[in-house]
């Protein structure tokens, strides 16, 4: 591929014209295609998640000189800031793991000089040279009290007030592995098709849409029609003058005409969004638009007062203390190893707050990471030795040992995981919807050893997370375990106690930030108040190359419920907002690069006894998470 190829594929840009602008920028100031590719996403954070046009070209290239300006002062006169690092360092140790925290304090000891230039031209900082260890980044009803410290002494090796996780209350949810890359494309047009027509009868009857026309037909009057929003360029962005609207194979035989939108507004619409709109088609090919409708939510999910109040009061359940969820996505290690410091500080945060729950999004083994890629990696043994070793290898021998690590140091943690994988997992399928991690190997440890040259004994086919279960329960029969590890789908959607939550590590917020065309919104909020309206984990179609879409099972990555908590991890800024009552949560990453990232704290307040108590024992009540939650992002 040539430099102009590389950067308008690493930048996402529009044509080459605006690829060469950026490739001759690179140039001048002396930077690779991943160097520019940091910086121009750096810009894009910053502004909005602006996109590649003359003028947020001049607006880089004026960003850029400050940047480059800015690293060639600090390259040539360093300040010496050691007693900062060093008060620092006192608070960072709450937050760090002990491993971390020594090897941290023997690298200050050993170093007078402040942390390298922010700037991507600079050596990346050390993971251990992070900064600001414990800053919230983001915030959500901050006003709510902080949860009360857990009184170990009252928490058992089983976890008496362990909270219900509920992976089965849905039945979107992937359950196994199954075959894909075999589906014939009538299956697939029908499975789409499917989907719109559910989508448009959900919307006709909350919205009352009566005498609905079909798309295509000409009429000079004012009418309403349900269609999918299509992108009439096949390369590029969608835009006002490419957007078009299709119908559905059986009430206008699958016909598009142009949609213009000229007259809105405000609006947001990318490719695959079912809408509902209502404009004039005199001719039959053109549609103007007068409103749009982007949709129409799922409704809340609703839980009876006597279960809220056995779940939220019960002695053998929340016991009127808040539900304690942590919230993180990788990678878990940095780009410059395979030893998950980032997740080491994790797990000591986490034995520290014991939280009920840690929901964890992939990728544990990220197929990106410069190890991986080169397909071989290594364990090095006891003796010292390097060991060529599988990915599902470093798995099990890195993060399943950490965690197993963590119940052995703490026998009475009673917190629970939950882990989803991501298509950027090294060892796992990549196809979306994705089945939860599995042992290849059925009996998991049992005979489960090759004799690999270069890795004689180490076991395949085990991810490992079978001796976290088992770890200090030696003394107790294993039909009493309550299970401490949870595989779900990506997407899934599930419960703790009555609160559901929804997750997926594959990025929707980003596609759809690449792929809309809107005027007048907060982008933000809206991208995903989409994802709520359009009941889907991933409602952009077609999918982009990353994520490979199987439409096969195309139901499996709907919202059976919209979701009290919606988590969806994104390599853009985090946030937390409350779109349409249900609190949408975006943690970003655990690791950045070669130093450290951000996760959530999530407390949900129970209702007030009285309140449930006066309810009625069968009375359904809503959940109302958004007035419940207080929710942090901070660096970890």
């Amino acid at each position: 591929m040539s430099s102009v190829g590389l950067f308008r594929s690493a930048l996402s840009l529009k044509d080459d014209a605006m690829a060469t602008r950026f490739c001759n920028l690179a140039e001048h100031h002396g930077l690779n295609v991943s160097s520019m590719s940091d910086e121009w996403e750096a810009f894009q954070m910053a502004n909005n998640d602006a996109q590649a046009d003359d003028t947020t070209f001049q607006a880089f290239r004026s960003f850029l000189s400050k940047a480059m300006s800015k690293s060639s002062k600090n390259k040539s006169s360093l300040i010496n800031d050691t007693k900062d690092l060093k008060r620092k360092a006192l608070d960072t140790k709450q937050l760090m793991s002990p491993p971390a925290a020594n090897k941290a304090m023997k690298q200050e000891a050993g170093s007078s000089n402040a942390p390298a230039s922010r700037v991507s031209t600079s050596p990346a900082p050390a993971y251990e040279d992070r900064k600001n260890v414990g800053q919230v980044m983001a915030h959500f009803n901050s006003h709510l009290p902080d949860r009360e410290k857990v009184d170990t002494s009252l928490v058992g090796v089983a976890g008496p007030n362990a909270p219900k996780v509920s992976t089965d209350a849905f039945d979107t949810n992937v359950e196994q592995k199954y075959r894909y890359m075999f589906t014939p494309l009538p299956e697939r047009a029908a499975a789409l098709d499917k989907r719109l027509e559910d989508m448009g009868k959900q919307m006709e009857d909350a919205f009352d849409m009566k005498d609905l026309c079909a798309v295509g037909v000409p009429r000079t009057d004012t009418i309403k029609v349900v269609g999918r929003i299509c992108n009439e360029a096949h390369t590029g962005k969608l835009n006002k003058t490419t957007v078009q609207l299709e119908g559905s194979r059986s009430s206008a035989g699958g016909r598009r005409v142009e949609l213009d939108v000229s007259e809105l507004k405000t609006f947001s619409v990318f490719p695959g969004q079912v809408v509902g709109v209502e404009g004039r088609n005199p001719g039959g090919r053109k549609m103007v638009a007068g409103k749009v409708c982007e949709g129409v939510m799922k409704p809340l999910e609703k839980t009876s007062a006597g279960e809220m109040l056995e779940l939220q009061h019960g002695s053998g359940a929340q016991d009127g203390k808040p539900l304690s969820v942590i919230a993180a996505a990788g990678p878990f290690t940095t780009n410059q190893n395979f030893d998950f410091e980032p997740m080491s500080d994790l797990l000591h945060v986490v034995s520290r707050l014991r939280p009920d729950v840690v929901i964890l999004a992939g990728p544990f083994v990220p197929s990106e990471h410069p190890q991986a890629r080169e397909g071989v990696v290594h364990l090095t043994d006891e003796e010292g030795q390097n060991l060529t070793v599988t990915f599902e290898n470093i798995f099990s021998e890195k993060f399943s040992k950490l965690l197993e690590d963590t119940y052995l140091d703490h026998p009475d943690l009673h917190t629970q995981f939950v882990l989803v994988p991501s298509l950027d997992d090294a060892f796992h399928d990549n196809v979306f919807p994705q089945p939860p991690f599995s042992d290849r190997k059925a009996g998991g440890d049992e005979g489960g050893t090759m004799d690999i040259p270069g890795a004689e004994g180490i076991q395949v086919g085990s991810l490992g997370l079978n001796y976290v279960e088992s770890a200090g329960r030696e003394s107790t029969p294993s039909s009493t375990w309550p299970k401490r590890v949870h595989c779900v789908s990506n997407p899934a959607t599930f419960k703790i106690n009555e609160v559901v939550f929804g997750v997926t590590s594959v990025d929707p917020i980003f596609s759809l930030t690449t792929q809309d065309c809107s005027a007048g919104i907060n982008r933000m909020q809206r991208m995903a108040q989409h994802l709520v309206q359009q009941q889907s984990y991933y409602p952009v179609f077609p999918a982009p190359n990353k994520a490979n879409l199987d439409l096969r099972h195309l139901s499996k990555t709907t919202m059976p419920v919209t979701p009290d908590v919606l988590l969806v991890p994104s390599k853009l800024a985090p946030f937390v907002k409350d779109v349409l009552g249900s609190v949408v949560i975006n943690p970003q990453q655990l690791s950045r690069g070669s130093t450290g990232g951000t996760f959530a704290t999530i407390d949900v307040q129970p209702v007030k006894r009285e309140e449930l108590e006066n309810a009625g024992e069968g009375v359904m009540m809503e959940h109302k998470v958004t007035e419940r939650a207080k929710v942090a992002v901070m660096k970890i």
